[in-house]
């Protein structure tokens, strides 16, 4: 199904590349003449799956700028909607499109693509950590967004989930878990400034509630 949505794709954008009529700004759009260069219209003996879907992609990136540059943000949420139809594991895609969503207040909509995002890569941190930046950020609701933080330390994973999991905690008032999150941290990277600060700052303040 994916190959199938691919070749079409590119048979319907092949077809309008070479129209001669008046072209759309797609057309003109130096991303789009990039997706469209002359080896693509070169006769090839093998297509492979992969060229098919990765050529594919390519040009709905193309695309996808122009309309990111020039406004065009519900174009664009299409386009990486389609982009995770062909690739289900392009994290971009899903985190752009949530990205967006939310930003014209379709938050159930940008919940539903993260959702989706686990689903179909439940073996790395970026679904999770989005999951709870979601509901850390964009919802207000810590409590809701410590089990997906939690969940994304358990993969590799860079220092920025460990620092939003504390604040978490924190904003949860769960503050000796927070500080064990900075202390922890400490043990791994000892001259660590912000670590080294919030450690200090909650140590004062577990202390102040004695």
């Amino acid at each position: 199904m994916r190959l199938y949505f691919a070749v079409t794709l590119l048979f319907l954008l092949a077809i309008i590349a070479s129209s001669q009529f008046v072209q759309s700004p797609y057309q003109t759009h130096p991303h789009f003449v990039w997706g469209l260069t002359s080896s693509f219209f070169e006769r090839h003996n093998v297509h492979s799956d992969e060229e098919v879907v990765e050529k594919a992609i390519g040009i709905l990136m193309g695309i996808g700028d122009y309309c990111w540059h020039e406004g065009f943000h519900f174009q664009l949420i299409r386009i990486l909607k389609a982009s995770v139809e062909l690739d289900p594991k392009f994290g971009e895609a899903y985190e752009n499109a949530s990205w967006l969503l939310i930003s014209y207040d379709r938050k159930e909509e940008a919940l539903q693509i993260l959702q989706r995002y686990l689903q179909n890569n439940p073996n790395r941190y970026e679904p999770y950590y989005e999951l709870g930046w979601f509901y850390f950020h964009w919802q207000k609701q810590p409590e809701k967004a410590i089990p997906w933080l939690e969940k994304a330390l358990k993969f590799p994973h860079p220092p920025i989930i460990e620092h939003t999991l504390a604040h978490a905690y924190e904003r949860a008032n769960r503050l000796k878990d927070a500080l064990e999150v900075w202390e922890n941290k400490l043990k791994r990277y000892p001259n660590d400034p912000i670590a080294k600060r919030h450690s200090e700052r909650l140590r004062e303040l577990l202390k102040s509630k004695e």
